[in-house]
C-alpha cells in the first residue's frame, strides 16, 4: 500500500516540474517578443536618423528550456576550467653558483647623470606574457615580443615545399661604406589600426583606406628607414632619412601607437672602428618628422661607460604599463627611460615628454681583465625582470624596478645571441636557451679552432641546465667568428617541432675537416642532438632560422645564408630535409654576392629579407 502511494506521488511531482519548467520557457519567450516590439516602437519613432541595423543590436535570447531527467534535480552551470598559469609567487633568484660576488661584480645606477644607491622606479615594471606583448597583427620587434619566440607572424598554406621569388626587388642607397642589411636587420610587418592609418599624413593616399593593408618597415645601413606594402612590395610612404647607419632591428610600439624606435650601429662617415655621434631615437610614424620624439646616446661617449664603444644593436622593448623604453648598449650600459607617452587616435595627435635617463652601468673581474664590455643582443624581458648576456659572456637578470643585478653566470665566450624564454607551466619554472660564438680575442687568441656552445638555463637561477658543444673555426684576429651567432627557433606544441629547440652554427668543423654552416636540433629537455643537416654553406652565418608552420602543425624553416641562398626546410620530428633552395643571385642575374646576414620576417606565406648588396627581396612560399 504504501510503495504504490509513494509511486503515485513522485509521478505527481514529476508532472508537476514538467509544468514549472514549461511555464518558465513560455514567460521567457514572451517577454523577449515584448521586449523586441517596444525595441522595435522606439527604433520606428520618426525622426530616428539610425536604421535599426546601425542604431541598435538584437540577439535573441536563448528560449531554449532543458529539462533535468525525470527523478532528478536542477544543477546548476558550472564555470570553465581556468587555464593553467606560472604562480605570481616565482621570483628570480641567486644561487651559490650565481652569485654576483663570485663574478667581481660591481653596479651603479644613474638618475639624469646622478649616482643613486637606492633607486625604486615610479611604477612597476611588469611584462606581460610574450603573447600578450602587443594586440598588433604582425612583428613588432627582433624575434617578435618580449619573449623573442614569435619570428613569424600566422601560418602558411604551404602544399608544395616551394619558394617563389617575386619580381618586387628593392634597392637601398649608401652612406659612407654602408648599404644594405646588416645583422639583425630583421624587416618588421604590421597591420595597422584602421583609425591610426587614417591619421598618417605620411601615408600615401591610396594605402589610407585599403582593405587588408599591411607595411613593411626596413631599417637599412645607409641611414633610411624603408616603407613598402607587404603584398605588392610598393612603397607606401617617402624614406625616413634618419642618417644613422641601422645594423640592428627596430621596434614598434606594443600599443599599436605609431612610433618607431631605433638604435643606430655604426659611425655615419662609414668608419668601422670610430663611435662618435651614435644615438637610441625615436620617431613619429604618422608624419615621419626627422625631428625625433627622444634621443639619447653620446657625440664621442658616456661619461659612464666602461667602453668607448657605443652602438645600440639590440631591438629595444616597451613596458606599456609603465610607457618605459628598455635599451642595452654595446658600450655596457642599460638605459630605461619614461616616454610620458600621450596619442590620441581621435584628433591624430601624438606627443612624447622622456623623463631623465635611468642607467644602469656594470663591470665584473672578466670584463675588466679582457677590456671587453658591452650587449648587442635584444634583451628578453619576464614579468619586471629583463635577461640579457654581453661581449664576454655574461649573464645578467636585472630587476627593472630598482636596477639591481639579481644573479649572473659565466657562459665563457662572446654572446651575441638574442636568447628565448620558456614558461614551463607543468613543472612552474621559466627556462631561458642561448649560446655562444667562438671569439679568439676572448679565449686563446692564437687558436683558429675552437668550441662553442649551445645552452639551457633556468631563468630562475641563473644556473646551466645542460650546455652542447660544437667545434667551430674562427678567423684569426677576430674578424669573422665561428660558433652559435643566430637566434634558436623553440619548436612549438603541436608541431612537427614540438620538443625541440634548433641552431644554426657556423663554420662547423667536419670529420674530413672542412667547414659548413650547420643547423642543429637538440632535445630542449636534455641537450641531446636530435637531428644535423649540413647547409652546404662555409660562410659566416649571422641571420637566425625562422619557422613556419601551416594550420596544421606542419613545420618548416626559413634559413638564409652567404652567398645570396635561401633554404626552405622541412622538419618532421626526428628528421629534416632540404625542400627548395634559391640563390638570388643567380635569379636576377647578379654578379652582386647578396650575401645574407639579416634575418628574414615571414608573414602567412610571405618572406621579406635584406641583404648587404644593397637590396631587399620578396618571396612566398607555395
Amino acid at each position: 500500500m504504501k510503495k504504490k502511494y509513494y509511486a503515485r506521488r513522485r509521478r505527481v511531482r514529476r508532472r508537476v516540474r514538467t509544468r514549472f519548467f514549461v511555464i518558465i520557457g513560455l514567460m521567457v519567450a514572451a517577454l523577449a517578443v515584448g521586449i523586441f516590439f517596444i525595441v522595435k516602437a522606439i527604433i520606428d519613432t520618426p525622426g530616428t536618423p539610425q536604421s535599426p541595423v546601425d542604431s541598435v543590436v538584437l540577439t535573441p535570447p536563448d528560449n531554449t528550456v532543458t529539462l533535468p531527467p525525470e527523478g532528478e534535480e536542477p544543477t546548476e552551470a558550472t564555470s570553465p576550467t581556468p587555464a593553467p598559469t606560472l604562480s605570481a609567487d616565482l621570483v628570480p633568484r641567486a644561487v651559490e653558483e650565481t652569485q654576483p660576488s663570485r663574478f667581481g661584480f660591481e653596479t651603479h645606477v644613474y638618475v639624469d647623470n646622478q649616482e643613486t644607491t637606492s633607486y625604486r622606479r615610479e611604477g612597476s615594471v611588469s611584462f606581460p606574457t610574450g603573447a600578450e606583448y602587443t594586440a598588433l597583427e604582425g612583428v613588432i620587434t627582433y624575434r617578435g615580443n618580449n619573449y623573442r619566440d614569435a619570428p613569424s607572424w600566422g601560418t602558411a598554406d604551404i602544399k608544395e615545399g616551394k619558394l617563389t621569388l617575386l619580381d618586387i626587388e628593392k634597392k637601398t642607397s649608401q652612406i659612407g661604406r654602408w648599404g644594405g642589411s646588416g645583422c639583425t636587420g630583421q624587416p618588421l610587418v604590421v597591420t595597422w589600426p584602421d583609425k591610426t592609418r587614417q591619421n598618417m599624413t605620411a601615408l600615401y593616399d591610396e594605402f589610407k583606406n585599403k582593405p587588408g593593408f599591411t607595411e613593411v618597415i626596413i631599417a637599412s645601413l645607409d641611414g633610411n628607414i624603408y616603407f613598402m606594402e607587404l603584398s605588392t612590395g610598393k612603397k607606401t610612404r617617402d624614406p625616413l632619412k634618419i642618417g644613422a647607419p641601422t645594423k640592428g632591428t627596430p621596434s614598434l610600439d606594443p600599443r599599436g601607437y605609431p612610433i618607431i624606435y631605433v638604435g643606430q650601429g655604426l659611425n655615419p662617415e662609414g668608419s668601422s672602428t670610430a663611435s662618435n655621434d651614435m644615438y637610441v631615437r625615436a620617431y613619429n610614424l604618422l608624419n615621419n618628422s626627422t625631428t625625433p620624439l627622444l634621443k639619447f646616446g653620446a657625440a664621442k661617449k658616456d661619461p659612464y661607460a666602461y667602453r668607448d664603444w657605443q652602438a645600440y644593436d639590440a631591438s629595444p622593448l616597451i613596458d606599456a604599463a609603465t610607457d618605459t623604453l628598455i635599451m642595452p648598449g654595446e658600450n655596457g650600459i642599460l638605459y630605461t627611460v619614461k616616454l610620458n607617452t600621450a596619442y590620441d587616435e581621435d584628433a591624430g595627435t601624438l606627443t612624447m615628454n622622456p623623463d631623465p635617463i635611468v642607467k644602469y652601468v656594470y663591470t665584473s673581474t672578466r670584463n675588466e681583465s679582457s677590456g671587453i664590455w658591452g650587449m648587442e643582443n635584444s634583451p628578453v624581458g619576464w614579468r619586471n625582470y629583463l635577461f640579457f648576456t654581453d661581449n664576454i659572456g655574461m649573464l645578467q637578470c636585472v630587476d627593472l624596478n630598482t636596477m639591481t643585478l639579481v644573479y649572473a653566470n659565466d657562459l665563457e665566450n662572446d654572446s651575441d645571441v638574442s636568447m628565448v624564454l620558456e614558461e614551463d607551466i607543468a613543472n612552474q619554472s621559466v627556462y631561458l636557451y642561448t649560446g655562444c660564438e667562438y671569439d679568439d680575442t676572448v679565449l686563446n687568441p692564437k687558436e683558429t679552432n675552437g668550441t662553442c656552445y649551445a645552452r639551457k638555463i633556468n631563468a630562475l637561477t641563473g644556473e646551466i641546465l645542460w650546455s652542447t658543444p660544437f667545434s667551430v673555426f674562427t678567423e684569426p684576429g677576430g674578424s669573422v667568428d665561428g660558433g652559435i651567432l643566430a637566434s634558436p627557433i623553440l619548436g612549438k606544441e603541436g608541431t612537427t617541432m614540438e620538443g625541440l629547440i634548433i641552431y644554426t652554427v657556423s663554420s662547423v668543423i667536419k670529420d674530413d675537416g672542412s667547414k659548413t654552416a650547420m643547423m642543429v636540433a637538440l632535445n630542449k629537455n636534455t641537450g641531446d642532438i636530435v637531428w644535423r643537416l649540413d647547409l652546404e654553406n662555409s660562410g659566416w652565418t649571422p641571420s637566425s632560422p625562422v619557422p613556419v608552420y601551416t594550420p596544421d602543425g606542419q613545420g618548416y624553416i626559413v634559413q638564409c645564408l652567404f652567398g645570396g641562398t635561401i633554404k626552405l626546410i622541412k622538419v618532421d620530428g626526428d628528421t629534416a630535409s632540404v625542400s627548395d633552395s634559391i640563390n638570388v643571385s643567380e635569379k636576377i642575374g647578379s654578379e652582386d654576392p647578396n650575401s645574407f646576414e639579416a634575418t628574414p620576417v615571414v608573414f602567412g606565406n610571405t618572406i621579406v629579407v635584406g641583404s648587404r648588396s644593397s637590396r631587399f627581396f620578396y618571396l612566398t612560399i607555395n
